[in-house]
């Protein structure tokens, strides 16, 4: 799996005939509830060619069966006079769409890919989420040690968890014997303006 930038957390509960929507992003942190009808994710499980848009309240969501999931395109929408707000684009898959319709709770990752590692790596839902909510120095932080670290091959299957003693993050191999820690580690640099600045790096530790 590629470590990723702009992380949205994305849930979905079904509650027949609607399916509601809820997002989480660190610039916007959580969105209000969408609520769409069960029938417009259905009719994207049977490939249609054709997408689906729908509004509640001011929102607008554009959904559309791409590849091998569904595109949620939201428009978060809020204003009088003059409307303002930003937009959310996201792929989940159908996998996850086909739980949610059964009744299922569904909490999904949705991230652009940056860097790639050698060994595929999983990440669990609250790993998903420490990262997801992690302000922009962290981010920076994490997507620096998977670009440089984790060269065991692609062979190789690690899953990562969050470790709330040391702030962290524990990993072990489904493979192999590998397992430790992904620890972060703060210190302070002098920049070039001549003033000490905050800096963060995670290490491993094994």
């Amino acid at each position: 799996m590629s470590i990723f930038k702009d992380p949205i957390i994305v849930t979905l509960s079904c509650n027949d005939p609607l399916v509601s929507l809820q997002t989480y992003d660190p610039k916007h942190g959580w969105s209000q509830r969408f609520y769409l009808t069960k029938q417009a994710l259905c009719s994207q499980l049977d490939n249609a060619e054709s997408s689906v848009t729908e509004c509640d309240l001011l929102n607008v969501c554009n959904v559309a069966s791409i590849n091998n999931g569904i595109r949620f395109r939201v428009y978060w929408l809020q204003g009088y006079d003059e409307l303002h707000g930003y937009q959310q684009t996201f792929i989940v898959p159908f996998e996850a769409i086909r739980a949610l319709l059964d009744g299922h709770h569904v909490r999904y990752l949705s991230y652009s890919s940056t860097y790639r590692t050698k060994a595929n790596i999983y990440l669990t839902p609250t790993a998903q989420i420490a990262i997801a909510k992690a302000d922009k120095l962290k981010r920076h932080a994490l997507r620096k040690f998977f670009r440089d670290n984790f060269d065991y091959g692609k062979d190789e299957k690690l899953v990562i968890q969050r470790d709330e003693f040391v702030n962290g993050f524990y990993f072990f191999s489904t493979v192999s014997r590998y397992e430790g820690g992904i620890v972060p580690h703060e210190t302070e640099v002098k920049g070039k303006d001549g003033k000490l600045h905050r800096k963060l790096y995670y290490g491993l530790h094994t």
